[in-house]
């Protein structure tokens, strides 16, 4: 398999279920509404999860074998706010290197489109001008709904936004190990998407 199309991977010693993820999700939001500053990213503190939450993470992070940097909720949720964001410009994470994403909400879940880097041009300046990448992309997946999806944020890529859906809200674990790292430790645990 080429290294390019290796952006995306399933966590698939562990299942997640949508419909407790879902309630677990609407429970925090009911319990949580008026004391986060709800942002597009809301980054939450281990502690103030609940304990759906802090088992779930807890799973996951005995077997990915690997030191969490944040923990957040990616929140596009018009209950909470009605905001723009912009996922579908093209970009790398500047703050993480991966992060292991589940969607907590369902609806028709977006396209992630990874790209090739192209060397005389810097994404972040890029993306100033409003024009689309100049080439297409050289991988489109979704995010699992059936097991946590380990993410290579460190290349580049956007989602397809469908504005007209909400929410979208994803949990995720951020991490300063790349993804082939995480991968090596152990790769009879993941299935590459």
């Amino acid at each position: 398999m080429s290294q390019e199309l290796t952006n995306l991977a399933e966590l698939t010693t562990i299942t997640i279920d949508k419909h407790e993820l879902q309630s677990a999700w609407n429970s925090f939001v009911d319990e949580n509404s008026n004391q986060l500053d709800w942002e597009f990213r809301v980054m939450i503190d281990y502690n103030h999860l609940s304990y759906y939450f802090k088992n779930l993470l807890g799973s996951i992070l005995e077997v990915v074998d690997a030191k969490p940097k944040n923990y957040m909720f990616q929140v596009f949720d018009k209950r909470l706010y009605d905001k723009k964001y912009q996922l579908n410009i093209v970009h790398k994470d500047v703050d993480r290197l991966s992060c292991i994403t589940i969607p907590l909400t369902y609806n028709v879940m977006e396209p992630v489109m990874f790209y090739k880097d192209i060397p005389d041009i810097n994404p972040e300046e890029y993306k100033k001008t409003g024009r689309p990448w100049p080439e297409k992309p050289i991988q489109i997946a979704r995010y699992s709904d059936k097991h946590p999806t380990l993410v290579n944020v460190n290349n580049l890529h956007n989602v397809r936004v469908l504005e007209e859906i909400s929410p979208r809200v994803l949990l995720q674990i951020s991490f300063d190990c790349s993804f082939d790292n995480i991968i090596d430790k152990n790769p009879t645990i993941w299935r590459v998407i």
